[in-house]
């Protein structure tokens, strides 16, 4: 095994076997802070290695990185928000009307109808599953904890109540939880969101489906991932979250092979948590901001690689429906 390259070496990789000028003690410091293989070699391609970046210069790398820093920093708070606010409003109407409000209650009430659907009833098994795991882990982790929410009820004889689960879960869990969930009671929530719409969404599996969506790019930004090229991506989009979307915003295309097309979705879903459409409008002025900024710092030719000619258009689009 050959000596790791030191920063000097690196740089002179970089000028000589890449032809990106690099040089001064500022991008000498830039590339220690960011990394070579973090940095430069994370940000040198879209997508995949065979789409190379044509940067000339280091000072173009940084400004890609600080541009997927920049909107992952916009993203998380929302992110967040979304997933509380989704967490609260499925909780809150999974108990609707029932006399107890535990899991396993919830459980049998809740999540009982087409019996005969065995890929659902198998996903319901694995739901139950992976509350138990979660739940036997907690409780092994708040041994030494001041914080015992889940010991409280158990070490008192009780179960915990749906909304002590619910800390518990991951926005994946929480797509499985609603896609468990009986038709009538997806319906209500979904109808609670103004996100119903039965020529579209027979199954009413829209909520789930845009969950499992997001939910790679939650992950992405959570553990600081390169977001930027939507590398993150785990799945396709599904028909009826498409549809719905583009039905909604009068916005075509909705592929998922552009950052633009989460941050639609993750519009779509503010706009209805956040009535004052404080934080949707924010998110698209710090998108829009960031995207401008980008396009001043870096070649025509390395934006043209970065955005799709449709994502100004999309833009325009989303700003004309947050403003309808």
């Amino acid at each position: 095994m050959s000596a790791p390259q030191t920063i000097n070496g690196l740089m002179r990789h970089l000028r000589n076997d890449n032809h990106i000028q690099i040089k001064g003690s500022k991008q000498k410091q830039q590339l220690i802070s960011y990394g070579y293989y973090h940095g430069y070699k994370g940000y040198r391609f879209f997508q995949k290695k065979t789409n190379q970046i044509p940067y000339s210069d280091f000072g173009e790398v940084v400004a890609v990185i600080e541009y997927d820093n920049n909107i992952k920093a916009a993203l998380y708070p929302n992110l967040m928000f979304i997933e509380t606010a989704i967490k609260n409003i499925v909780c809150n109407e999974s108990v609707n009307g029932l006399s107890q409000g535990t899991f396993d209650y919830v459980y049998k009430e809740r999540m009982k109808d087409n019996p005969a659907n065995t890929k659902l009833q198998l996903n319901r098994l694995k739901l139950r599953n992976s509350v138990y795991s979660k739940l036997s882990t907690r409780y092994k982790e708040e041994e030494r904890k001041d914080n015992q929410m889940v010991r409280h009820f158990y070490n008192r004889g009780e179960d915990a109540p749906l909304w002590v689960i619910f800390e518990t879960l991951y926005l994946s869990d929480l797509a499985s939880f609603f896609e468990c969930l009986n038709m009538s009671s997806r319906e209500a929530i979904l109808t609670q969101l103004d996100m119903f719409d039965v020529s579209i969404d027979t199954n009413r599996e829209l909520l789930s489906s845009m969950l499992y969506t997001i939910k790679a790019l939650r992950n992405a930004v959570a553990h600081n991932n390169i977001i930027f090229d939507t590398r993150f991506k785990d799945r396709n989009i599904s028909p009826v979250l498409r549809k719905w979307v583009e039905k909604e915003t009068g916005i075509q295309n909705i592929t998922l092979y552009s950052l633009i097309d989460y941050i639609i979705i993750l519009c779509c879903l503010l706009k209805r948590i956040d009535f004052t459409k404080t934080r949707v409008k924010k998110l698209l002025n710090q998108y829009k901001a960031e995207s401008d900024s980008l396009k001043a710092s870096v070649d025509s030719s390395i934006y043209a690689c970065l955005f799709q000619n449709n994502v100004a258009t999309k833009v325009a689009a989303l700003e004309a429906y947050l403003n309808s």
